[in-house]
């Protein structure tokens, strides 16, 4: 309630609702004002996986091919620079700076060095959650918004790629064996293979069971369509492989194979869209620990800042390059400021292995203050960019 009518008062100032029911999460939170017991964040969070599922379908669900298909060169080429750019951005000016003798970072050279190419290489994901809640509130649609959900979606896959390489790669250059670089790469590689397979059997099964059943009611849909995405989420997690890129594999085949692809997203829309963003970014605010903020500020500014730099060039010039509209060009980088979970992930993966010990309590303090800045100026970037490219009409700024 406290995030719906937070969400509520901030549309009526003209801004995104999601900024206000992420705020409420984070007044609620054991972090700020303790109104929740600590243990409140962990038991929610199979049910931030579902409601992630819902969010991550319905993002492979704005890839129809026909539409990515007539964006693909400026998808590919603003997805790679509006990645590379921010990771050399981030990795050179961290380096330098802990080199230099930075307070803030107290480490030998080859932890540096770890810490720079690390961060460097989380500045390329993008969270689509906020960005396709702007679009869906604000009714966008256009080059710019098409542009933006390739972008957003093919990112996430790039990160993940790009952290695995660096972290193989700059182990083997503070001592470790070319055979652990080589095997982290095959296990990305094995693992986003299976997020695929899993993606396209999880679709051919939906399509399958509604036929069998002959499926026509709306209650019947919702049954369907809530059963498979749990049981593809659970699927992964199983096998250790990313239920968001998983479903959104599912989502992706769904909407470019199934007859039924209309009514399963108007559905999804109609029903479940309002409550399921509103849920997940209300405990979004709940995960987040603003008590992080003062212990890497430093770092913090200099993460948010290059990275927004790296975003707005890469975008820019990746566009221009692809002959892009000048509203791609421009405006493409606004939705792609929002960053959360996936990064949060990536660096849960690596934190209690002993070699990362020495930089992950200041990595994940870094990564969660960025997320926090990014959850909050991303939707506001978003519909910025969304109305000065036309998309969004009949909206003030």
């Amino acid at each position: 309630m406290a995030g719906y009518s937070l969400g509520w008062a901030l549309e009526r100032f003209g801004l995104p609702k999601i900024i206000g029911y992420i705020l409420a999460g984070v007044l609620f939170s054991p972090n700020t004002l303790n109104l929740i017991s600590p243990e409140m964040p962990e038991t929610i969070e199979p049910l931030m996986d579902v409601c992630l599922s819902f969010i991550a379908f319905e993002v492979g669900g704005a890839l129809k091919w026909s539409v990515v298909k007539k964006h693909r060169r400026e998808i590919i080429n603003i997805t790679l620079l509006a990645s590379i750019f921010p990771f050399i951005l981030i990795a050179s000016a961290v380096f330098i700076w802990g080199w230099m003798g930075s307070a803030a970072m107290p480490f030998d050279l080859p932890d540096i060095w770890l810490l720079a190419c690390l961060l460097g290489a989380l500045a390329s994901p993008t969270a689509p959650a906020a960005t396709l809640a702007v679009i869906h509130q604000y009714k966008a649609r256009g080059n710019v918004s098409d542009t933006i959900m390739g972008v957003a979606a093919l990112d996430d896959v790039l990160g993940i790629v790009l952290f695995s390489i660096t972290l193989g790669a700059v182990t083997i250059f503070t001592g470790d064996s070319i055979f652990t670089f080589v095997s982290g790469v095959l296990e990305t590689l094995f693992e986003i293979f299976m997020a695929m397979l899993i993606g396209v059997i999880m679709a051919v099964i939906m399509d399958a069971t509604a036929g069998y059943f002959k499926i026509t009611r709306e209650g019947q849909w919702m049954v369907l369509i809530l059963a498979l995405l749990l049981v593809c989420t659970g699927v992964a997690n199983v096998l250790k492989t990313d239920h968001i890129l998983t479903v959104m594999i599912m989502g992706v085949v769904v909407v470019n194979k199934s007859q039924h692809h209309r009514t399963i997203f108007r559905i999804l829309t109609r029903y479940t869209e309002d409550l399921i963003f509103l849920v997940f970014f209300v405990f979004s605010g709940l995960l987040l620990d603003v008590s992080t903020i003062p212990k890497a500020s430093g770092l913090i500014f200099v993460f948010v800042l290059l990275r927004t730099i790296g975003k707005v060039s890469g975008a820019y010039l990746g566009g221009k390059l692809a002959h892009a509209p000048v509203m791609v060009q421009r405006y493409t980088a606004g939705g792609l400021l929002p960053q959360a979970g996936i990064v949060i992930g990536l660096i849960l993966n690596i934190y209690q292995l002993p070699q990362y010990q020495s930089i992950t309590e200041l990595l994940l303090a870094t990564i969660m203050g960025a997320t926090i800045i990014h959850e909050i100026i991303g939707p506001a970037a978003a519909k910025y960019s969304l109305m000065k490219s036309g998309e969004i009409r009949n909206v003030q700024l």
